[in-house]
Protein backbone atom coordinates (compact mmCIF):
# COMPACT_ATOMS: atom_id res chain seq x y z
CA UNK A 1 0.00 0.00 0.00
CA UNK A 2 1.26 3.26 -0.92
CA UNK A 3 0.55 7.05 -0.12
CA UNK A 4 0.50 9.80 -1.42
CA UNK A 5 1.35 13.07 -0.25
CA UNK A 6 -0.03 16.27 -2.60
CA UNK A 7 0.16 19.93 -0.89
CA UNK A 8 -3.32 21.83 -0.49
CA UNK A 9 -1.77 24.74 -2.78
CA UNK A 10 -1.27 22.09 -5.54
CA UNK A 11 -4.62 21.42 -5.79
CA UNK A 12 -5.69 25.32 -5.68
CA UNK A 13 -3.51 26.53 -7.90
CA UNK A 14 -4.14 24.33 -10.58
CA UNK A 15 -7.60 25.00 -9.78
CA UNK A 16 -7.35 28.31 -10.34
CA UNK A 17 -5.80 27.74 -13.69
CA UNK A 18 -9.11 26.43 -14.78
CA UNK A 19 -10.47 23.34 -16.02
CA UNK A 20 -8.22 22.04 -18.52
CA UNK A 21 -5.48 22.23 -16.40
CA UNK A 22 -7.38 20.43 -13.66
CA UNK A 23 -8.76 17.97 -15.63
CA UNK A 24 -5.80 16.95 -16.79
CA UNK A 25 -3.71 16.84 -13.83
CA UNK A 26 -6.17 14.89 -11.97
CA UNK A 27 -5.93 12.32 -15.48
CA UNK A 28 -2.19 12.40 -14.95
CA UNK A 29 -2.03 11.74 -10.82
CA UNK A 30 -4.71 8.91 -11.33
CA UNK A 31 -3.27 6.98 -13.84
CA UNK A 32 0.34 8.43 -14.10
CA UNK A 33 1.26 9.47 -10.29
CA UNK A 34 4.94 6.47 -10.89
CA UNK A 35 5.46 7.96 -13.90
CA UNK A 36 5.07 11.89 -13.28
CA UNK A 37 8.52 13.32 -12.69
CA UNK A 38 10.17 10.73 -14.84
CA UNK A 39 11.94 12.36 -17.85
CA UNK A 40 10.12 10.94 -20.41
CA UNK A 41 6.73 11.49 -19.13
CA UNK A 42 6.24 14.47 -20.91
CA UNK A 43 7.24 13.43 -24.54
CA UNK A 44 4.58 10.52 -24.33
CA UNK A 45 1.59 13.02 -22.83
CA UNK A 46 2.30 15.01 -26.15
CA UNK A 47 2.28 12.74 -28.65
CA UNK A 48 -1.10 11.25 -26.42
CA UNK A 49 -2.72 14.15 -25.68
CA UNK A 50 -4.84 15.89 -28.46
CA UNK A 51 -3.76 19.32 -27.62
CA UNK A 52 -0.64 21.55 -28.80
CA UNK A 53 2.12 20.25 -27.60
CA UNK A 54 3.76 23.75 -26.13
CA UNK A 55 0.07 23.72 -24.31
CA UNK A 56 1.06 20.62 -22.68
CA UNK A 57 4.24 21.58 -21.86
CA UNK A 58 2.91 24.48 -20.35
CA UNK A 59 0.32 22.96 -17.97
CA UNK A 60 2.85 19.56 -16.98
CA UNK A 61 5.10 22.88 -16.24
CA UNK A 62 2.82 24.88 -13.96
CA UNK A 63 1.86 21.69 -12.18
CA UNK A 64 5.21 19.80 -11.66
CA UNK A 65 6.61 23.52 -10.18
CA UNK A 66 3.93 23.07 -7.84
CA UNK A 67 4.31 20.04 -6.87
CA UNK A 68 7.92 20.33 -6.39
CA UNK A 69 8.10 20.83 -2.49
CA UNK A 70 5.57 18.61 -1.12
CA UNK A 71 4.58 15.71 -3.68
CA UNK A 72 5.74 12.41 -2.31
CA UNK A 73 4.85 8.79 -2.54
CA UNK A 74 5.36 6.73 0.45
CA UNK A 75 5.39 3.33 0.49
CA UNK A 76 3.59 1.56 3.38
CA UNK A 77 4.59 -2.01 4.44
CA UNK A 78 1.46 -4.06 5.29
CA UNK A 79 1.75 -6.08 8.15
CA UNK A 80 1.11 -10.10 8.09
CA UNK A 81 -1.42 -11.07 10.22
CA UNK A 82 0.06 -13.73 12.11
CA UNK A 83 -1.64 -16.96 11.46
CA UNK A 84 -3.47 -17.79 14.85
CA UNK A 85 -4.94 -14.51 14.81
CA UNK A 86 -6.16 -14.81 11.43
CA UNK A 87 -7.63 -18.07 12.37
CA UNK A 88 -9.16 -17.01 14.94
CA UNK A 89 -11.03 -13.97 13.07
CA UNK A 90 -11.95 -16.59 10.55
CA UNK A 91 -13.78 -18.43 13.35
CA UNK A 92 -15.41 -15.50 14.11
CA UNK A 93 -16.93 -15.01 10.93
CA UNK A 94 -17.93 -18.94 10.32
CA UNK A 95 -19.74 -18.06 14.14
CA UNK A 96 -21.35 -14.84 12.70
CA UNK A 97 -22.46 -16.56 9.11
CA UNK A 98 -23.70 -20.05 11.27
CA UNK A 99 -26.48 -17.32 13.42
CA UNK A 100 -27.04 -14.67 11.17
CA UNK A 101 -27.44 -17.58 7.99
CA UNK A 102 -25.67 -15.26 5.88
CA UNK A 103 -22.38 -16.25 4.60
CA UNK A 104 -20.25 -13.36 4.99
CA UNK A 105 -16.40 -13.32 3.15
CA UNK A 106 -13.53 -13.84 4.79
CA UNK A 107 -11.79 -11.02 2.64
CA UNK A 108 -9.21 -8.61 4.30
CA UNK A 109 -11.73 -5.61 5.37
CA UNK A 110 -13.76 -7.95 7.47
CA UNK A 111 -10.66 -9.90 9.03
CA UNK A 112 -9.04 -6.47 9.63
CA UNK A 113 -11.98 -5.88 11.47
CA UNK A 114 -11.72 -8.29 13.83
CA UNK A 115 -7.55 -8.30 14.14
CA UNK A 116 -8.61 -4.91 15.26
CA UNK A 117 -10.42 -5.79 18.08
CA UNK A 118 -8.02 -9.21 19.09
CA UNK A 119 -5.37 -6.43 19.03
CA UNK A 120 -7.83 -4.78 21.59
CA UNK A 121 -7.44 -7.90 23.91
CA UNK A 122 -10.79 -9.20 22.98
CA UNK A 123 -11.19 -12.99 22.93
CA UNK A 124 -13.44 -15.56 21.10
CA UNK A 125 -16.01 -15.80 23.88
CA UNK A 126 -16.44 -12.17 23.55
CA UNK A 127 -17.34 -11.86 20.08
CA UNK A 128 -19.42 -14.79 20.35
CA UNK A 129 -21.17 -13.44 23.00
CA UNK A 130 -21.87 -9.78 20.62
CA UNK A 131 -22.83 -12.43 18.08
CA UNK A 132 -25.60 -13.94 20.33
CA UNK A 133 -26.40 -11.04 21.87
CA UNK A 134 -27.34 -8.58 18.87
CA UNK A 135 -28.98 -11.27 16.51
CA UNK A 136 -31.35 -11.77 19.92
CA UNK A 137 -32.06 -8.26 20.18
CA UNK A 138 -32.25 -7.59 15.97
CA UNK A 139 -33.41 -10.51 14.69
CA UNK A 140 -36.90 -10.16 13.32
CA UNK A 141 -36.47 -6.02 13.26
CA UNK A 142 -35.57 -3.22 11.05
CA UNK A 143 -32.03 -4.29 12.84
CA UNK A 144 -31.68 -7.30 11.43
CA UNK A 145 -29.68 -5.84 7.90
CA UNK A 146 -27.38 -5.08 10.77
CA UNK A 147 -26.12 -8.07 11.82
CA UNK A 148 -22.82 -7.82 9.33
CA UNK A 149 -19.11 -7.46 10.51
CA UNK A 150 -18.78 -4.15 9.76
CA UNK A 151 -21.43 -3.22 12.65
CA UNK A 152 -20.54 -5.43 14.83
CA UNK A 153 -16.64 -5.29 15.33
CA UNK A 154 -16.07 -1.99 14.34
CA UNK A 155 -15.57 1.38 17.27
CA UNK A 156 -18.99 0.08 18.64
CA UNK A 157 -17.44 -3.81 19.62
CA UNK A 158 -16.93 -2.22 23.35
CA UNK A 159 -20.54 -0.88 23.93
CA UNK A 160 -22.29 -3.88 22.65
CA UNK A 161 -20.26 -5.83 25.19
CA UNK A 162 -20.36 -4.03 27.96
CA UNK A 163 -24.03 -5.23 28.37
CA UNK A 164 -21.96 -8.98 28.97
CA UNK A 165 -22.82 -8.90 32.49
CA UNK A 166 -26.31 -7.53 32.67
CA UNK A 167 -28.95 -9.85 32.46
CA UNK A 168 -30.06 -10.49 29.56
CA UNK A 169 -33.39 -9.00 28.67
CA UNK A 170 -36.51 -11.64 28.81
CA UNK A 171 -38.24 -12.61 25.63
CA UNK A 172 -41.82 -11.18 25.71
CA UNK A 173 -43.20 -14.71 26.52
CA UNK A 174 -40.60 -14.42 29.64
CA UNK A 175 -42.04 -10.90 30.53
CA UNK A 176 -45.52 -11.95 30.01
CA UNK A 177 -44.98 -15.02 32.49
CA UNK A 178 -43.18 -12.86 35.05
CA UNK A 179 -46.12 -10.29 35.07
CA UNK A 180 -48.80 -13.24 35.57
CA UNK A 181 -46.31 -14.27 38.58
CA UNK A 182 -46.27 -10.69 39.93
CA UNK A 183 -50.30 -11.00 39.69
CA UNK A 184 -50.83 -13.99 41.40
CA UNK A 185 -48.19 -12.93 44.29
CA UNK A 186 -50.40 -9.77 44.98
CA UNK A 187 -53.67 -11.90 44.42
CA UNK A 188 -52.42 -14.61 47.19
CA UNK A 189 -51.31 -11.73 49.40
CA UNK A 190 -54.67 -10.05 49.35
CA UNK A 191 -56.67 -13.43 50.13
CA UNK A 192 -54.68 -14.24 53.22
Amino acid sequence: MRQIVISELFFKGIAEKGKLYSRIWMYWLGNYVDELLDSGFLEKQKDSLSLPKNEIEEIYNYGVQLLSADFKIIEKKQTKIPNHTRKLAEEVIDYLNEKTKKNFSKKDINIKLIVSRIKDGYNLEDFKYVIDKKCHDWWGTNYQEYLRPSTLFSNKFENYLITKNDKPSPTSFEQFALEVAKAQSISFRRNK
